[in-house]
């Protein structure tokens, strides 16, 4: 059984064409691409990368690196539940898994950076302050 909440949005004004969504996750194709289409029927998210893109630690485990994206790594956020699999780490927010709560303000606090962003011109030193601050 598969049960899939999505998280409470507050503040959707606050979204921004300007960015590009692409989806890095250790998930199977089969699996996590029709959770994917539920989520994003506008279809903002522009790439997606699955399990069979992540390289391996050394106890087998997917390790998600960025440099896949394709992308430049000063302009590069990763959100995740899981940040010691993402590589480059200076790259990666952590937040809390969503279990369906709905006081929950992990994306309020995402926000922030949102806010912060243009400030910064390597989005790693956004997210090292993010890290100070939370």
């Amino acid at each position: 059984m598969l049960l899939c909440y999505k998280a409470p949005w507050r503040g959707s004004a606050a979204v921004n064409y300007a960015y590009e969504i692409v989806i890095f996750t250790a998930g199977c194709r089969e699996y996590a691409s029709p959770i994917i289409d539920k989520l994003d029927p506008a279809r903002l998210i522009t790439h997606r990368l699955y399990r069979d893109s992540c390289k391996q630690d050394s106890q087998g485990k997917p390790v998600k690196d960025l440099a896949l994206t394709g992308r430049g790594l000063g302009r590069c956020v990763m959100v995740d539940d899981k940040c010691y699999r993402v590589v480059p780490s200076e790259n990666a927010i952590m937040v809390k898994p969503f279990m369906g709560d709905t006081k929950d303000c992990e994306l309020d606090r995402l926000l922030l950076l949102f806010q912060i962003e243009s400030n910064y011109e390597d989005l790693r030193v956004a997210v090292g302050r993010m890290s100070e601050l939370f």
